[in-house]
């Protein structure tokens, strides 16, 4: 994914950019658990953000050439 946005139930987004990494193809990848919304950047960290304080979850795919 290139980017993430998270918009939280007070209106505030939270925004993830694909930030690029030497070594491969490391991207952003999110994934759902039990109550949290995990998103993982291309270092590895994780954010969990609450899935009670979120109201919307908007990803944009990378457009690579052809």
């Amino acid at each position: 994914m290139n980017r993430i946005l998270v918009t939280m139930r007070d209106g505030t987004v939270r925004t993830f950019e694909h930030r690029p990494r030497a070594g491969g193809s490391w991207t952003l990848t999110s994934r759902y658990e039990p109550g949290f919304f995990v998103v993982i950047d291309e270092w590895r960290n994780e954010t969990a953000i609450p899935t009670a304080d979120i109201a919307e979850i908007r990803s944009e795919p990378e457009r690579g050439g052809w």
